[in-house]
């Protein structure tokens, strides 16, 4: 988010400057990623987005567009993610009880249609770590408009298939309720496809420890860039006069702001101007404090700059002398904390290192002149220039830093967060001690669901939390984590991260290394290719010594991308029980999991879609839900009445294909969409995504603790070779295709049964309902592409049933709905 309302009123008052793109010719520009990307993915755009699940197509369309601007006019882009939630922002988000109200958010809906440092104490940062929530703190954030929007619409689409499907024969009917919210679109969530698509194209990124436009002053500072792309929050930093505010890259021109002219234009000091920004509610202080919450939203800034102007109001001042009970404490604090995060920043410095970053706003006058001489405004100038320079080296560093920002991690483990090698999820719940598990796109209604979060702790988290704070101080070692579930925010589970030995030990003889790593590339195929090559495991991959000590020469270490990813994916494997292994005994075998794993080949399954796979088989082993059982509760079929009562059979096949069609990435051009949905389909999408990102998280800490623990040669590789090498080669980091594959194959199956069986008429149905003339080119291809992805799932079924891993009636089950799609593709 930005200023509450400031924007607007900038534009109201004619402070928005317009200048031609030609004018940032040659020069480096440095974007807030969120920022940017909440301008391209507006409310009108993407509208079904979080029904359908996937990344947003066209955000690709957009960033292309943008980058030939860029390239037109030779300005180098560096794109900075945000990092890591302030105090502030995880209370306001509601980290700490992981939304566990949204289930009640609908009423909501229709009311909003360690330490860093050791000098001294910060006189305004006091709070206890946790305490508090959005709703207790005097606002809604962003996260629960979009909550409650997102269940408002799926109880309107509920409604409109109980009262369609009685009446439905083929032709499905299209909600009319958009999923879309009018907040600030929240980048994290894409934040692993953009750092693809960056990579892929060669454009500089970066992920902030903290806030992305914190990191943006510090290499503005440094002269790293020459301007910033970012919010108006950028109006509080005391190093930056003028910043842009958006590009119309149609126009070839661009919007600014001069901060030196908006302090004179409001007669305010930079000071006052922090103070009414933190009181109407901005990035580090995402609530709108009293006496402003009874004023419209738009008119926030206006009012509260009104206040100032014609009663000397001092919105801090206020804060601390209306302190009447608990709630307005939490303001006062919450006042503090943004104001103590303001002025000392952490960011990611060029020496490698995360320290704070002293922003002294409060000796900065940007008064209007009043009067004064030309060269009295210089002098005075002159005089505050000194003062910057003294006070940013010798302002003592608080010792409490840790209470309004978070505990501090070691250097190496941001620079990791910096690539994307981590997502940062883990590396929060260190800091904070809670992992919170929020609601998926469908609600996560479902027992299966439920039971997946309860059971992924020993599944997944504990393990991954204890390979990540073994190697740190031992504080992070025994400091409690907890799980917080949505569904139960009152009902937390410890998480055990603790264990002796540690995983890390348990696992350091497991190594991977070619000798000729440097010429492979490191995939799920080459990685069950290598394995099946060996004809002696034990003898390849166990190794006598440990690579770690600072004795073993750096050519005995892991030396390439493909041997370090490969070592960490085997090492997973055998945490998830797909190998057996035990050094003491020298053994090290596949499981009957890893022996359908390895048999991915011989069974001719496209290298595309074994990554995909093998998140289906982690699924499969959990057995929270088989593939052809009904979720409990119920949820509605897309399918019509009809076509249930009718064709029985027949749509237990559809519903066996819609499930493994999850997995499947329809190609489709940029678009966005705008047709039937299907919340049955994207409940099981839910399912499998929530098992690729604990296997993303499990990957990243057994990778990390490989780091940390000097087993890889890192002065080998610069940043570029990390991102090009290792961070771009990372399996488990996308986010799952979108369900419009699966859809288009449920709706052309139900069109074909109900029309005398006629391909063509389903595939005109298809055509017509999902609008492919526009978005899917060569739609008859890509149903014949999927049809053999669809064979391929059939033969590992039966493996899987073979091993008795799977009951053999639903392996049969899906063979015959396999062979239901090919009678439909042969035109009759």
């Amino acid at each position: 988010m930005a200023i509450k309302s400031l924007e607007l009123y900038l534009f109201e008052r004619g402070l928005v400057g317009t200048y031609p793109l030609e004018a940032l010719k040659n020069s480096t520009v440095g974007i807030d990623v969120g920022h940017y990307v909440s301008r391209l993915l507006s409310a009108k755009k993407e509208q079904y987005l979080d029904a359908v699940g996937g990344f947003p197509t066209t955000l690709n369309l957009f960033l292309e567009s943008d980058l030939k601007v860029f390239e037109e006019f030779n300005i180098t882009p560096i794109f900075i993610f945000e990092g890591s939630l302030s105090q502030n922002n995880l209370i306001n988000s509601g980290h700490f009880n992981a939304n566990g109200n949204v289930n009640s958010l609908d009423s909501m809906d229709q009311n909003n249609s360690g330490p860093v440092g050791t000098s001294t104490n910060a006189a305004t940062a006091t709070t206890t770590a946790g305490s508090g929530s959005s709703r207790e703190s005097g606002g809604n954030s962003d996260k629960d408009i979009a909550l409650a929007q997102r269940n408002k619409a799926w109880t309107q689409w509920k409604n409109m298939i109980s009262a369609n499907q009685p009446t439905y024969i083929d032709q499905p009917p299209v909600p009319h309720e958009p999923f879309r919210y009018h907040t600030t679109v929240d980048s994290h969530r894409y934040q692993a496809g953009l750092i693809q698509y960056f990579i892929k194209h060669d454009i500089h990124y970066q992920v902030a420890p903290f806030a992305a436009w914190s990191q943006l002053a510090y290499l503005y500072k440094q002269g790293f860039i020459d301007t910033i792309f970012g919010p108006t929050d950028c109006l509080m930093l005391s190093e930056v006069d003028r910043f842009i505010l958006g590009m119309e890259f149609p126009n070839k021109d661009f919007r600014y702001i001069d901060k030196n002219r908006v302090l004179k234009e409001f007669g305010i000091s930079l000071k006052e101007f922090v103070d009414i920004s933190m009181t109407v509610g901005n990035t580090l202080q995402p609530t709108t404090l009293p006496p402003l919450q009874i004023y419209p939203s738009n008119k926030l800034f206006e009012i509260a700059l009104e206040m100032v102007l014609n009663s000397g109001t001092n919105f801090y001042l206020y804060q601390l002398g209306n302190e009447v009970d608990s709630t307005t404490h939490s303001y006062l604090e919450q006042f503090q904390r943004a104001v103590s995060h303001l002025k000392y920043m952490p960011v990611l410095k060029d020496s490698g290192k995360v320290e704070l970053y002293i922003n002294d706003f409060e000796h900065i006058n940007h008064h209007h002149s009043n009067g004064k001489s030309s060269q009295n405004i210089e002098n005075d100038n002159e005089q505050q220039d000194n003062k910057k320079l003294e006070t940013s080296t010798s302002l003592p560093i608080p010792n409490d830093v840790h209470d309004f920002i978070t505990q501090r991690l070691p250097n190496e483990y941001y620079f990791y967060k910096s690539l994307g090698l981590v997502s940062g999820k883990l590396l929060d719940a260190i800091t904070t001690g809670v992992y919170p598990e929020e609601a998926p796109l469908d609600g996560g209604a479902s027992n299966s669901y439920r039971k997946l979060v309860t059971d992924s702790v020993a599944i997944f988290k504990d393990k991954e939390l204890n390979l990540l704070t073994q190697s740190i101080n031992r504080y992070f070692q025994m400091k409690p984590i907890k799980q917080v579930k949505w569904f139960a925010s009152g009902d937390s589970t410890t998480l055990l991260n603790r264990t002796t030995p540690s995983i890390f030990d348990k696992l350091n003889h497991l190594i991977i290394k070619t000798g000729d790593g440097e010429k492979k590339k490191f995939t799920i195929n080459s990685f069950i290719k290598l394995l099946n090559n060996s004809s002696d495991l034990v003898k390849d991959f166990i190794s006598n010594d440990v690579l770690f000590p600072n004795s073993v020469p750096l050519e005995k270490k892991l030396n390439s991308s493909f041997d370090l990813l490969a070592t960490a994916l085997l090492r997973s494997l055998v945490q998830l029980e797909f190998f057996q292994y035990d050094f003491d005994k020298k053994i090290l075998k596949p499981t009957q999991w890893g022996d359908i794993l390895l048999k991915f080949n011989s069974l001719q399954i496209e290298p595309e879609f074994q990554e995909n796979l093998l998140i289906l088989l982690v699924f499969l082993k959990t057995n929270v839900l088989t593939l052809g059982e009904e979720f409990q509760p119920s949820i509605n079929s897309a399918l019509s009445d009809h076509t249930l009562r009718t064709y029985p059979q027949e749509s237990n096949d559809i519903l066996l294909l819609t499930r493994v069609l999850t997995l499947y990435q329809v190609k489709q051009k940029p678009a966005s969409y705008h047709g039937p949905i299907d919340k049955k389909t994207l409940a099981f999408r839910d399912h499998l995504d929530f098992v690729r990102e604990n296997m993303n998280d499990m990957f990243e800490a057994i990778l990390v603790s490989s780091l940390t623990a000097n087993e890889f040669n890192k002065l080998k590789y610069d940043n570029y070779d990390w991102q090009r090498e290792i961070v771009a080669k990372l399996p488990f980091k996308l986010e799952l295709p979108n369900i419009l594959m699966a859809m288009m194959w449920q709706f052309f199956l139900q069109k074909y049964l109900h029309n005398g069986n006629s391909k063509s008429d389903a595939m005109t149905l298809v055509n017509n309902v999902f609008n492919t003339f526009n978005t899917i080119t060569k739609l008859e291809e890509q149903f014949d592409t999927s049809f053999k992805y669809l064979e391929q799932c059939s033969k590992l079924f039966k493996e899987v049933a073979g091993a008795r891993l799977m009951k053999n009636n639903e392996a049969t089950a899906f063979e015959n709905a396999v062979t239901l799609c090919k009678n439909a593709l042969v035109e009759n």
